[in-house]
């Protein structure tokens, strides 16, 4: 069963006001982050601070082998903005890599932002293994989980090589947030920018989609990364949505077939706040229905296209992080295995009669997939190899949402 969301787009934003943010900026100043990687993250950050509105407020976190304060959080305008860009060029590197301390501290003093700033993000920047404090991924995905309670959100930046991709998607997955890999620091700065813009387009905030299965309906499993099965609820937290945002939810029921005829199957439900219109949380709700026929191939012509889509969207996004584990061990044979196969998914999803925003997506995923495959197969070396593994889990993570 697919289930998807379309967050409206221009024009009819035009009509809610800017929300504002509450953002904070976390830096692995680790030693290997000297060189070129300290400099764009301190040409990122003022570059961060010109993109943000007046009356945003931001907070500044250097993560090493402790955490220190770099800016508290501060309402900006033209009066602290200059002493924020101040502050940023003394972002320097050296020592170990805590980034639970930094993650931490920058959920913290978001969980503290007034209510009139229900947009909050953490901006979190690392190149390297988290090796001071609690480092692994289902720990820190917890800790990011917790954040949402307050509804903060991480946009985790891979930067270089050797950085753990794993942690920085849990972060992501369970904050609800996105996933960057960079793989020359410059970019850093256009990143920033790019999601606050994206931020800026805030068309409902705490969503939160669930699935209450009717009598006789028990969910089976989520297919959609971040989704969980509660008491035989499916929730899947969607934190921040922007203007023109798509989501979709593919999970498996096992239904009554008994019986021909037409049954309810489920209820899904939306909830979210609109920014400036209120802090109650609006509802729609769609009804899922199914219907048992006892004709084959009747049942398999009504298949939806764009649930076809997601089916096959996801199992590329599968077999995509399964070439970039093949790849980081070596084997490019069952790599270009689970290339082909990804290949294989979208070209079937694109046979069927998809609309032009579905078929326009799939597409675009198509074209990295094959870019970055072409990439796998003419790495000459282990790193350039292990470039194209983030490539393609990068890859896997943007076609989930992320």
């Amino acid at each position: 069963m697919g289930v998807w969301i379309d967050a409206p787009n221009e024009p009819v934003v035009d009509v809610i006001a800017r929300a504002p943010m509450a953002v904070s900026l976390v830096v692995d100043t680790s030693g290997s982050m000297s060189g070129d990687k300290i400099e764009n993250a301190r040409m990122a950050a003022s570059s961060l601070l010109e993109t943000l509105a007046d009356g945003d407020i931001v907070s500044i976190y250097a993560f090493a082998n402790g955490v220190a304060e770099v800016a508290p959080p501060t309402v900006l305008s033209p009066a602290t903005r200059g002493d924020l860009m101040n502050r940023v060029r003394y972002l320097h590197a050296g020592g170990g890599t805590n980034l639970y301390g930094g993650v931490s501290t920058g959920l913290q003093r978001l969980a503290q932002a007034p209510a009139s700033h229900p947009v909050r993000r953490i901006f979190l920047v690392s190149d390297g293994q988290a090796n001071v404090g609690p480092s692994d991924p289902q720990t820190l995905g917890h800790l990011a989980a917790n954040g949402t309670e307050h509804g903060a959100q991480i946009s985790a930046i891979g930067v270089g090589l050797d950085y753990d991709e794993h942690t920085l998607g849990s972060l992501a997955v369970q904050s609800s947030g996105r996933l960057w890999h960079l793989e020359r620091p410059h970019q850093l700065a256009a990143i920033l920018e790019g999601e606050v813009q994206l931020l800026a387009r805030t068309v409902a905030t705490n969503a939160v989609i669930e699935i209450h299965p009717a009598p006789g309906v028990t969910i089976l499993e989520p297919m959609t990364p971040g989704a969980s099965v509660q008491g035989n609820v499916l929730r899947v937290p969607l934190g921040t949505v922007f203007a023109g945002q798509h989501r979709d939810v593919l999970f498996k029921a096992r239904v009554d077939t008994a019986r021909p005829g037409a049954r309810e199957l489920a209820t899904a439900e939306l909830r979210y706040v609109t920014p400036g219109a209120t802090t109650t949380p609006a509802t729609q709700v769609a009804p899922l229905r199914y219907e048992v026929v006892r004709d084959t191939r009747a049942a398999e012509a009504s298949a939806a296209p764009r649930v076809v889509a997601m089916v096959a969207n996801v199992e590329a996004a599968v077999a995509q992080q399964r070439a970039a584990e093949a790849l980081m061990r070596g084997d490019r044979v069952e790599a270009e295995r689970q290339f082909q196969f990804a290949d294989d998914r979208i070209d079937g999803a694109l046979a069927a009669p998809v609309d032009a925003e579905v078929r326009t997506r799939l597409q675009s995923s198509q074209t990295r997939l094959r870019a970055t495959r072409a990439r796998a197969a003419e790495a000459p070396s282990p790193a350039a190899a292990r470039g194209a593994a983030l490539d393609a889990y990068d890859n896997a993570m943007e076609a989930s949402g992320y």
